[in-house]
């Protein structure tokens, strides 16, 4: 295979050294053709740039010639156009100047006295508020002595309140103490003449049976102890009714004592209370109706300071007025005065109209030869890019041969 591809490439090995000889010579070759046209190339591509340089150069310095020209054309114009109304600007601008300053005067003059006017209107207001202060002062200590009385009787019913509801539980801890102390004496009762039915039935079975009369005397006593048990618990049935009823009674005198001392308690808030409402009813109605004094004073006062800020505006109103139209009187004036500004600036514009057209002229042919140049060296300029391309392959070349022969 490899024999094979030898004789078809003329018989020789790729790396022999006549091969990489031939080789080199053909890049030495090509390399001298690609220098050439590298130079020519580099030789085009710079004019190209300066004529396009030149050409840029020339179109800034005409724009700026034209936004000169555009200026003093425009100044100009503004200054005929002045010189052939000066008189009808001259009187209808002064007529505004005349007219601006009476407003301004007369918007002055009312800003002046409205303040002023405001400003003794403050004053007698805080001398109002003054007054009005020292007046109520008393009212108002009424007012606040009343309350202080109807918050410690409100203090002293709630006080009350609560001592009712002790004496409620009182009576009821009472009255449950009376009815246990009673349930538990009539059981008392009631297991001690259980007790003495026992013995007086076994009394009357033992004397029925006949028995011993030992026996029977002992249970004759028997009966007669348990007699003495019932009558004992019988009276302590009473004395202990008696006492706990007591306690109840006691307990309910003290709760009715608690309960009339709580009406009186909230009579006496009541009592209070109305007399705080008519004193807080006294003082707020003569705090309204200085305040409402006091309000009315305020609008007027608020009036005026809107009617100065209203003469303000108008004002500076009339001083923007008044100062277009004297900006508008001195620049005819100005005009009128200088009619050789005028014949300047008239053949200041004739000769740069002259330098415009002259620099467009310039323009123009740099344009055309910027683009005939790019046109000319076009091919040139291919080839340099063509060149460029060739040169990096043959520097490749190179490189392979060199790491091959390695």
């Amino acid at each position: 295979m490899s024999d094979e591809m030898n004789r078809e490439t003329g018989g020789e090995p790729e790396g022999s050294p006549d091969r990489k000889a031939e080789v080199l010579d053909a890049a030495r070759g090509a390399a001298s053709g690609a220098a050439e046209t590298l130079r020519s190339g580099i030789s085009a591509v710079r004019d190209v740039r300066a004529a396009a340089r030149r050409h840029s150069s020339a179109k800034g310095r005409l724009r700026e010639l034209s936004e000169a020209l555009e200026a003093d054309e425009a100044t100009l114009a503004r200054r005929e156009e002045v010189e052939a109304n000066y008189d009808g600007i001259v009187a209808e601008q002064g007529a505004i100047v005349a007219e601006a300053e009476e407003e301004i005067a007369r918007q002055q003059a009312a800003v002046e006295s409205l303040e002023s006017e405001a400003d003794a209107l403050e004053e007698q207001l805080a001398r109002l508020r003054e007054d009005h202060e020292r007046e109520l002062r008393p009212y108002k200590k009424i007012m606040e002595t009343a309350r202080g009385r109807s918050e410690e009787a409100s203090r002293a019913v709630g006080e009350a309140k609560r001592a009712v509801r002790g004496a409620e539980s009182q009576v009821k801890d009472a009255t449950d103490r009376r009815e246990q102390s009673i349930t538990s004496a009539n059981r008392s009762v009631d297991a001690s003449q259980s007790r003495l039915r026992k013995v007086q039935d076994e009394l009357r079975r033992a004397q029925e049976s006949r028995a011993d009369a030992s026996a029977i005397r002992q249970l004759q006593d028997e009966v007669t102890t348990e007699l003495a048990h019932v009558e004992s618990a019988r009276g302590e049935v009473g004395v202990i009714t008696h006492d706990a009823q007591a306690a109840v009674d006691a307990a309910q005198t003290h709760l009715w004592t608690q309960k009339q001392s709580l009406e009186e308690a909230q009579r006496e808030a009541d009592e209070a209370k109305r007399e705080y409402d008519e004193r807080k009813g006294e003082y707020d109605e003569l705090l309204a109706k200085a305040q409402d004094e006091e309000k009315q004073l305020e609008d007027r006062i608020s009036a005026l300071r809107s009617d100065a800020d209203d003469a303000k505006a108008a004002h500076d109103e009339a001083a923007e007025r008044h100062d277009a139209a004297r900006a508008l009187l001195d620049e005819a004036q100005d005009v009128h005065a200088t009619p050789e500004e005028t014949l300047r600036l008239r053949q200041s514009v004739a000769q740069q109209q002259v330098a415009v057209s002259e620099q467009q002229t310039m323009v123009d042919s740099l344009a055309e030869g910027e683009r005939s140049l790019r046109s000319r060296t076009r091919g040139v300029r291919l080839a340099l890019l063509g060149a460029v391309v060739g040169v990096v392959a043959l520097v490749v070349i190179i490189l392979v041969l060199v790491l091959t022969a390695r």
